[in-house]
């Protein structure tokens, strides 16, 4: 008797970018001057308050395999509530955080 395929629910595809690995890491990519360091390469330090919390995510495709190449953006607020952003009119986000 065969066997039915669970099929997982497939999230809308998006073309790269913004920011493509080469715009995430340029330093990484040989090209030096865009950022001091590469975005995301240190985004706490001792002096940055709040919890820390860790985040572990797989990404699969449609039929339940594993993808090596998936890029997860996420932005989240200090402990104080405050986005690292422009747009941030509230008050300063912590200048040792940018999560």
């Amino acid at each position: 008797m065969a066997q039915s395929l669970d099929r997982l629910k497939e999230s809308p595809s998006q073309t790269a970018g913004p920011y493509v690995h080469i715009g995430l890491t340029p330093n990484f990519c040989g090209i030096g001057g865009v950022y001091e360091s590469d975005l995301g390469s240190t985004m706490v330090n001792g002096e940055t308050r709040g919890e820390r919390i860790e985040l572990r995510i797989r990404v699969f495709d449609g039929a339940g395999a594993p993808l090596k190449d998936a890029l997860i953006e996420i932005w989240q607020a200090d402990a104080n509530g405050f986005y690292n952003s422009p747009a941030e009119l509230r008050g300063a986000a912590d200048p040792s955080f940018s999560g």
